[in-house]
């Protein structure tokens, strides 16, 4: 192989690999979160650490429409796992309250506490974070796009 076919082939893997991963984009390590027995109620959460950032795993209620935010476990277990930075500055956002609401101390942006924006300044809802059900756990294993 000459050094101008050696060139080719160096960029053209490097070019494969931008191209298959995304320009800066890792795929985060999966993390199991917890047994489904620890969220036994609706609204029942669990925070946790993703991707170097903190995280919440919360049951939710049982939704009629389709929603990709939110992962079906069985026909009574649904649930939504997110990322808890502030998608407006990158404030840590702090757990749901009483009412099941989340306010960004920072701004004041609001959200859901299944992650959902409510009112800005942020122009996005949390970052939401796939599932998995492993062997009666549940694991964080990449992002969703939003």
């Amino acid at each position: 192989m000459n050094r101008r076919e050696a060139h080719k082939t160096l960029l053209g893997s490097a070019l494969a690999l931008v191209g298959s991963k995304g320009l800066g984009q890792s795929v985060p390590s999966a993390v199991r979160i917890a047994e489904t027995s620890r969220l036994s109620e609706v609204w029942a959460d669990v925070p946790f650490m993703f991707a170097g950032q903190p995280a919440i795993l919360v049951r939710v209620p049982v939704s009629k429409e389709a929603n990709p935010r939110v992962f079906r476990v069985s026909e009574q277990v649904y649930l939504t796992a997110y990322s808890r930075i502030c998608t407006h500055l990158g404030c840590t956002v702090p757990l749901p309250d009483r009412e099941q609401k989340i306010e960004c101390g920072c701004h004041g942006s609001r959200f859901r506490a299944d992650g959902l924006l409510v009112g800005g300044p942020a122009d996005r809802p949390l970052r939401a974070i796939r599932l998995e059900l492993r062997d009666g756990a549940v694991w964080a294993v990449g992002w969703l796009d939003n």
